[in-house]
């Protein structure tokens, strides 16, 4: 209980009375452009975009990691969850680090970093308070249960902005300490496992993507993912 009310906190310094999902920071208006955000209506939660076979790939991000973009590349979650009763999944995320040392002996081959994490999932409200509206699984923080070949990467902390069944708008609470002109946000997409992201779907007028440019807006977002050095 104590736990709870202290993550109802944290998310209320972020968001300011009566902020909400689906609202973007300082107009509180309703985003009838982003009505196709499930995590705001509450036909989806971020839990239920984790669950399943499906494989997510981070595309892009609005802040940076320590060291060159470069070694924190192509991170994707390939593997389908061990869930628990509690809320709780085992999850395991890899990407690339074009300057790893690792190599696997005899063969020369560079593996990619690999950590598995539990994630842990709270309801928070998504919306104005109503005794019609449920609370949803969209706020999730971590603990690191095993990592091999250098993975390095920030244990994942995240708040679903938005959500659609394909595409996800996470606030990383990590990397916005409040009171930032810009948030810091990831823009993950997911698909079915053995496939790779379409670039060419996610474009500017995708409303996933258009939430990510409208509520996390950055000049210059980090790409994660980049085909070429991904899809090998």
């Amino acid at each position: 209980m104590l736990l709870v009310c202290v993550v109802a906190l944290f998310l209320s310094s972020i968001w300011g009375d009566g902020e909400a999902y689906g609202q973007i920071k300082g107009t509180h208006k309703s985003t009838g452009m982003f009505e196709d955000n499930k995590c705001a209506s509450g036909n989806m939660s971020g839990w239920e975009w984790f669950l399943g076979k499906k494989k997510q790939v981070l595309l892009k991000r609005t802040y940076n990691i320590t060291g060159n973009p470069n070694d924190s590349i192509c991170v994707q979650g390939k593997f389908r969850p061990i869930v628990y009763q509690n809320n709780t999944m085992e999850k395991t995320f890899t990407y690339r680090n074009l300057s790893s040392p690792h190599v696997l002996k005899g063969t020369g081959v560079r593996p990619w970093p690999i950590a598995k994490f539990s994630l842990n999932f709270y309801a928070v409200s998504n919306g104005p308070a109503s005794p019609r509206r449920s609370l949803k699984l969209n706020y999730v923080n971590s603990s690191l249960l095993h990592s091999a070949y250098g993975y390095h990467l920030p244990k994942p902390e995240w708040i679903f902005q938005y959500c659609d069944d394909d595409c996800a708008v996470m606030n990383v609470p990590s990397k916005d300490p409040g009171g930032a002109d810009t948030k810091k946000c990831e823009l993950w997409v997911r698909m079915d496992s053995g496939k790779t992201p379409n670039i060419t779907h996610w474009s500017d007028d995708n409303p996933c993507v258009k939430y990510f440019s409208t509520y996390c807006y950055t000049q210059h977002p980090t790409e994660v993912y980049i085909p070429r050095l991904c899809e090998l």
